[in-house]
C-alpha cells in the first residue's frame, strides 16, 4: 500500500477525556522529574561530597535507562500490553523519586537515577505510542507542551523545599506523592489504554518498512540533538562569546524554550487545521530562519532568533510522533515509536557534546554556524523522509 504523505490528513477524532486528562498529568510528571535534578544538585554534591561534574554521571544513568526501556518497549508490549507498562513505568518513576528523596549514600542516588530513567522510558514511549494510535495532533501537542510546563515548573518546587529548609528531599518526596496519584489513575484504568492499538504479532522489523524506519531514527536524531543544542549553548554563545550580560543570556535562553512551549500550545489548538507535510514543512523553516538569525547577528539581535527558532521546533516532534502510522504502518508503530524515542535520546546527549567539542578546539564564536549547520542538515532529513513517504 502506497502511503502519500503530502496528503494526509491528521486524525480529527477526539480521545477518550478522561485518558487525555491521565496523558497530560503523566506529561507534566515527566518534565517535573527532568526539570528539578539541576536545581537539587548543588545542595545534593555538598552532602555525598561530589564533584560537580558528577552531575554528568546521573544524567547518563538516566540515559541509560531510559535507552533500555524506550528501545526494548516493543518486546515488553508483546507480553505485557500498554496498560501494564504505563503503570510498570510510573511505579519505577515514584520508585526513583522516593529513592532520591531518602538516599543514604551516593550509590542510592545513582540507582535512583537508573529508576528514574527506566520509568521515564516506558511512561514516555507508552504515552506516545498510544497517542499516535488514539489521540490527534491538537491532543499530541498538548502532552508535549505539558511536558514543557512540567520541566518550567520543577525547579520551582526544589527552590520552595530548598526556601523552606528541607533541602531537596522535601521536593522530591513531594513528587513522588504527585507520581503516586498518577501511577493510581493509570492503574485504574489499564484495561482502556490498549483498546486502540491493533495487534502487532506481525511486526517483522525487517519488512520492506525498515529504510523508511532508519530515515525516520534519522530525523528524531537530528531534530532532538539540534533542539537541544539549542537551549544548551546559545548562553555561552551569548555571554561568552558576543558578551552579553548574565541576566540577558539567560533570559533569551528562556525565550528559546518559552517559545517552544507556547507554539505546542499553539498548535494544540490549531494544528489539526493543516496536512502534516505542510506544518513539518514550515516549522523547519521557521526553526532554520531562526538559527541563521543567532548565526549572523545582523546589527547584534540574532538573540532574537531564539525564540524564533524555539516557535519553528515546537510542532516538529508532536507531529512526527503523530504520523509514524501512516508512514510505517499502524501495526509497526508502537515498537518504531520506542526506536524513534531511543534515537531522540541519543541525538540529545551526542550533537551537543559534539558541538561542544568544535567550541572548544575552534572557539565559542563557532557555536552560531554549528547550530545552523545542524539545522541544515534537520532541514536535508526531513526532505528526504518526505521524498520516501511520498513512494
Amino acid at each position: 500500500m502506497r502511503h502519500s504523505f503530502s496528503v494526509i490528513k491528521l486524525r480529527s477524532t477526539r480521545p477518550a477525556f478522561d485518558l487525555l486528562v491521565i496523558a497530560l498529568g503523566a506529561f507534566v510528571m515527566l518534565g517535573l522529574v527532568d526539570g528539578a535534578l539541576g536545581v537539587a544538585w548543588p545542595s545534593m554534591r555538598e552532602v555525598f561530597d561530589r564533584g560537580l561534574a558528577d552531575l554528568g554521571l546521573l544524567l547518563a544513568f538516566g540515559s541509560i535507562g531510559y535507552l533500555l526501556a524506550s528501545s526494548g518497549y516493543g518486546c515488553l508490549h508483546r507480553r505485557l500490553g500498554t496498560g501494564i507498562l504505563l503503570s510498570l513505568g510510573s511505579g519505577l518513576l515514584a520508585l526513583g523519586l522516593v529513592g532520591m528523596a531518602a538516599a543514604p549514600a551516593w550509590g542510592s542516588v545513582a540507582a535512583s537515577a537508573v529508576f528514574l530513567g527506566l520509568g521515564g522510558g516506558l511512561v514516555d514511549t507508552g504515552m506516545n505510542a498510544h497517542a499516535a494510535l488514539a489521540f490527534d495532533i491538537r491532543s499530541i501537542n498538548l502532552l508535549h507542551a505539558c511536558y514543557g510546563l512540567g520541566a518550567t515548573l520543577g525547579p520551582v518546587v526544589i527552590t520552595i523545599s530548598l526556601t523552606a529548609g528541607v533541602a531537596w528531599r522535601g521536593g522530591y518526596a513531594a513528587l513522588a506523592l504527585f507520581q503516586l496519584v498518577s501511577l493510581t489513575l493509570i492503574w485504574a484504568r489499564r484495561s482502556r489504554w490498549a483498546g486502540a492499538e491493533p495487534d502487532v504479532s506481525n511486526d517483522h522489523p525487517s519488512d520492506g518498512n525498515s529504510l523508511r524506519l532508519w530515515i525516520l531514527l534519522g530525523l528524531f536524531f537530528l531534530y532532538t540533538g539540534v533542539e537541544v543544542a539549542t537551549g544548551q549553548w546559545a548562553f555561552t554563545l551569548l555571554s561568552e562569546g558576543r558578551g552579553m550580560s548574565t541576566t540577558a543570556a539567560g533570559t533569551w535562553v528562556a525565550a528559546y524554550w518559552g517559545g517552544l512551549t507556547l507554539g505546542r500550545f499553539i498548535f494544540g489548538f490549531t494544528g489539526h487545521q493543516l496536512a502534516p507535510s505542510r506544518v513539518l514543512g514550515g516549522s523547519v523553516f521557521v526553526a532554520l530562519l531562526g538559527l541563521a538569525m543567532v548565526w549572523l547577528d545582523p546589527g547584534g539581535w540574532g538573540a532574537t532568533g531564539l525564540p524564533i527558532a524555539g516557535l519553528g521546533f515546537a510542532a516538529v516532534f508532536p507531529t512526527l510522533v503523530s504520523v509514524t502510522p501512516s508512514r510505517l504502518g499502524r501495526h509497526r508503530s508502537t515498537r518504531s515509536i520506542g526506536y524513534q524515542l531511543a534515537a531522540a535520546n541519543i541525538g540529545a546527549a551526542s550533537v551537543p557534546w559534539v558541538i561542544g567539542i568544535v567550541a572548544e578546539t575552534v572557539g565559542v564564536a563557532s557555536l552560531g554556524p554549528s547550530l545552523f549547520g545542524g539545522g541544515v542538515l534537520l532541514a536535508a532529513a526531513h526532505l528526504i523522509a518526505n521524498r520516501e513517504a511520498r513512494r
